[in-house]
């Protein structure tokens, strides 16, 4: 644990974002805009990649649900049973705005939902909240 400088404790990792989006701009863009607030953005833009990363060392994963032919909503899903990564924070993204899509992303265990496409101010608003709560 570090502190900050109001003294509160702080997770090493509480600052660390994965974007899992086979979209380089929308990581990009979320990285331009997440660095100035002192956020570590990493990306990766397949599953494969991601099984790859120690998703341990993040504080939140959004990930984009129509990855790699459907397969986000089962990432999560994964993330959230196991131990080592059940605290991990997720937003889930997506197109698909059907109440299913959002219900079954919830139901995974995604910590919010948000519409493609999407404001960086909203999303760094949803993250913040997100992290609050962890």
């Amino acid at each position: 644990m570090f502190s900050d400088n109001n003294n509160k404790p702080v997770n090493k990792n509480s600052g660390r974002i994965i974007v899992v989006d086979s979209d380089p701009i929308v990581c990009d863009m979320v990285r331009m805009h997440f660095v100035n607030d002192g956020y570590t953005v990493d990306e990766c833009h397949s599953t494969e990649e991601l099984f790859s990363i120690e998703l341990s060392d993040y504080a939140l994963m959004i990930i984009d649900l129509d990855i790699d032919d459907h397969s986000g909503l089962g990432i999560v899903e994964q993330v959230k049973q196991r131990r080592d990564t059940m605290h991990l924070g997720v937003i889930t993204c997506s197109v698909n705005m059907s109440p299913s899509t959002i219900i079954d992303a919830l139901g995974a265990g995604a910590d919010d939902y948000l519409l493609k496409p999407f404001s960086t101010r909203e999303l760094l608003a949803r993250v913040k909240s997100v992290l609050r709560r962890r």
